[in-house]
């Protein structure tokens, strides 16, 4: 029986611009070659109340500063043709982390992951609400009435706390980081480098 191929670990979060920014180059790498990809859910902002923080509040006390660093975020989403709507508010995404892995177990992971950044991103819903998360669900084919169920058992509250643990661990400090073998390469990246790190952790092409 042949062996598995690598696994390539993501620590990430739904509220990460720059994750958000790398989903295509991910999706590019699963058609290319032949490889696992595993999200490890990230504690970003974790204590960030349900109703949100402004982004000021979060990062500066000059406004212009935020503006700056909306209007580069909005041209980087642009050049990769991806929609942004310079969401204003940061939200917490600990039960959005819970339910991508129900999602991921339901075989619709990576449909409920976009799902959450055209949300965010796009529309700037609070993906901290049981009410926003469960039309997201819905969106993707998933139960909507199981939603706040899945999140009041912690059915996967055990695996997202793994996830955190193990980042403090391993020191990740930067989103997206992207980890084959131990070998790791830390923020938004472009492909090659991306084919780098897993080429020369023995991951192959599916042309060959």
């Amino acid at each position: 029986m042949p062996s598995p191929p690598p696994t390539l670990e993501i620590f990430t979060d739904c509220t990460c611009p720059w994750c958000y920014f790398m989903s295509g180059r991910i999706a590019r790498l699963k058609k290319e070659y032949h490889i696992q990809v595993r999200r490890r859910m990230f504690p970003f902002r974790s204590d960030t109340p349900e109703d949100g923080l402004s982004l000021d509040a979060c990062f500066s006390d000059d406004p212009l500063v935020v503006k700056e660093r909306m209007r580069n975020l909005k041209e980087t989403a642009e050049t990769m043709g991806l929609p942004f709507g310079s969401p204003e508010m940061i939200y917490n995404s600990r039960s959005a982390q819970e339910l991508g892995l129900w999602a991921e177990s339901k075989g619709t992971g990576d449909a409920f992951l976009r799902a959450l950044y055209v949300a965010y991103f796009v529309d700037a819903r609070n993906i901290a609400k049981i009410s926003v998360l469960s039309e997201i669900a819905a969106s993707v084919g998933l139960p909507a009435e199981n939603v706040d169920e899945v999140i009041k058992a912690g059915t996967f509250k055990e695996r997202v706390d793994r996830d955190w643990a193990m980042a403090e661990e391993l020191n990740i400090l930067v989103l997206p980081t992207f980890v084959v073998n131990g070998d790791r390469l830390v923020g938004a990246q472009p492909y090659h480098k991306l084919q780098r790190l897993i080429e020369k952790n023995g991951v192959v092409t599916k042309r060959g």
